[in-house]
């Protein structure tokens, strides 16, 4: 034991308080996020993400060794820290409760879909890289941005799979052709 034993069970003791505050402060994040979106927006659109098949082993077998294992560990981890399950969960009982919907698209290629042209393509998003730069029509975004306004488009053309609809608050027309962001009307003011 002695003053090793004890200052490393002290250094370990401060690692296990500070990854107890970080999952308090992701859980909060989470918690604060999906009730924005449940109360604020009559529908929420997400990718149908199988989180399992994302963070599948980077090491492969000795007959076929995994590549980039350090890249894919890291991003299993981001992937996780990141609770995609947790705010599919949160979100659906959070819409129900606040009369929203909830629509759950198809999640291929929505990093490579041009939100101008709607052309695929996975040379328009080149590596990891922040940018999406379409190699048919010239447009360019920040790649996630450019993947949310695809998985809004897909929401509203397709329904995706709601979960509810229940909210009676009127929306503006999206035209069947039309990829630009709509939003919604506002709701009038109540008064007490």
């Amino acid at each position: 034991g002695g003053k090793y034993g004890r200052r490393l069970r002290k250094t370990i003791a401060d690692i296990g308080k500070l990854r107890t505050r970080q999952a308090n402060r992701r859980r909060d994040f989470t918690h604060k996020l999906t009730t924005n979106l449940a109360k604020n927006h009559g529908m929420v659109g997400i990718e149908d993400l199988r989180v399992k098949n994302m963070t599948a082993t980077a090491k492969g077998t000795v007959e076929n060794p995994g590549r980039n294992v350090r890249q894919k560990a890291g991003l299993n981890r981001s992937v996780l820290d990141n609770t995609p399950g947790e705010r599919r969960r949160q979100l659906a009982y959070k819409t129900r409760l606040y009369g929203s919907e909830l629509r759950v698209v198809p999640p291929f290629h929505t990093s490579q879909t041009c939100a101008a042209c709607g052309r695929v393509d996975p040379e328009s998003r080149k590596g990891c890289g922040r940018l999406f730069a379409c190699v048919h029509c010239g447009h360019e975004d920040d790649a996630d941005h450019n993947a949310s306004v695809e998985i809004e488009a897909r929401a509203r053309r397709t329904g995706g799979t709601a979960t509810n609809s229940t909210r009676s608050v009127p929306r503006t027309r999206v035209p069947a052709t039309g990829r630009r962001r709509m939003r919604e009307t506002p709701k009038p003011a109540h008064t007490s």
